[in-house]
């Protein structure tokens, strides 16, 4: 089973993103950061290490990165609502439910959005080195699905402090410290990542 490479289109754009189907009802959408597209998750392989534990596993370049085109509309960039709005016209394009949703830096505000906002879709939330949360620490108290938070202990992009208070904000959250670790958790450590994320999701 191989990584695919797709196109769609999504509120009259196209949508680009790589796709590991392997016909579960359990899935995982990796968004990325701003300096980022889906070809850093492919370059750690994460669709096919999550897709082999029973996930079908997509991962969109965001609107206005990578191949996909820009939408006003989907601008998660300081937008945690627009983001989420992506997750969900993207999820129901796709007839997806039971999502997992991964969002390292700034794409953590629209992964945390989204459970808010779409609870019958999006189910769990991973967050690493989370930017853009900001706007949300009114609403965090809402969030009683599980909600794991990555934090390198070397950030130096935003500091481990930020986690700790998502943290104290979501009842329903677990926190990891990732010692030896910056802002990219994923890229840097990847095996401890991939072992924290399975971990997870076996306890749910």
């Amino acid at each position: 089973m191989e990584v695919n490479e797709n196109d769609m289109e999504i509120g009259g754009i196209n949508i680009h993103y790589l796709s590991y189907e392997r016909g579960s009802g359990r899935n995982f959408i990796l968004l990325h950061d701003t300096t980022q597209t889906s070809e850093s998750w492919a370059g750690i392989d994460a669709l096919r290490k999550i897709g082999q534990w029973g996930y079908n596993v997509y991962a969109p370049d965001m609107p206005g990165f990578g191949r996909s085109d820009s939408s006003f509309q989907y601008n998660f960039i300081g937008s945690p609502s627009k983001g989420s709005d992506f997750i969900r016209d993207f999820s129901e394009k796709l007839y997806l439910q039971n999502i997992t949703v991964v969002g390292p830096s700034a794409s953590a505000g629209t992964a945390l959005k989204s459970l808010i906002n779409e609870k019958e879709l999006v189910k769990s939330v991973i967050i690493i080195g989370g930017l853009g949360v900001d706007p949300l620490l009114n609403e965090l108290n809402k969030i009683d699905s599980p909600v794991l938070i990555l934090w390198g202990g070397n950030d130096n992009t935003v500091p481990i402090e930020h986690g700790i208070k998502y943290h104290d904000l979501i009842a329903s959250s677990t926190f990891v410290k990732i010692d030896g670790s910056g802002h990219c958790v994923q890229l840097e450590k990847p095996n401890i990542f991939f072992n924290n994320i399975k971990k997870f999701m076996e306890q749910l």
